[in-house]
């Protein structure tokens, strides 16, 4: 055995193939939770989604990671322990075929946080509390696109676009 680092991976994801991820995995995530407590209403943008280093390289090429829009549920989530760990659990099925695992999860004073990771180092987060919060972080991709994705965010009334700010 090598205690040298194994080299860099054979092939890494593009842009497009990484936002199409994102996008599956966040609609399936969402799509199962609103199944389970239909009282969540709907998941909006609370925050938008952007695409930043991710600190490494590739064969001398910088790589991105996606970071999706924070959705946040416009309805409130049924508030008992018990319905908690079944929304969590209908994530974890989700995630699982996804091809996630548990990594962590911590329930304090009112909000429980979920999140999982794949071997590619995808990442997903839900935080359940006065509403449900789902965000994903993509592993390392190549930045450059040939069909660039709007949004990775599930098909829905999306948050109006904030205007530029002026700067003086």
């Amino acid at each position: 055995m090598s205690a040298l680092p194994s080299g860099a991976p054979d092939a890494i994801p593009s842009q497009d193939q990484t936002h199409q991820r994102m996008h599956d995995l966040l609609t399936a995530v969402t799509t199962a939770v609103l199944e389970e407590q239909p009282g969540l209403l709907d998941f909006r943008d609370h925050r938008p989604q952007r695409d930043r280093s991710s600190g490494d390289s590739w064969r001398g090429l910088q790589t991105m990671c996606h970071v999706s829009a924070l959705l946040v549920s416009t309805g409130a989530p049924t508030g008992s322990e018990s319905a908690t760990g079944q929304l969590l659990g209908v994530a974890d099925g989700v995630a699982t075929s996804q091809g996630m695992h548990r990594r962590s999860e911590r329930a304090g004073a009112g909000m429980t946080t979920a999140s999982w990771t794949s071997a590619a180092g995808d990442l997903l987060e839900i935080v359940v509390g006065v509403r449900v919060a789902v965000r994903a972080i993509s592993a390392p991709f190549l930045p450059g696109s040939l069909t660039p994705m709007a949004t990775t965010s599930p098909s829905s009334a999306l948050s109006p676009l904030t205007p530029p700010r002026l700067v003086r």
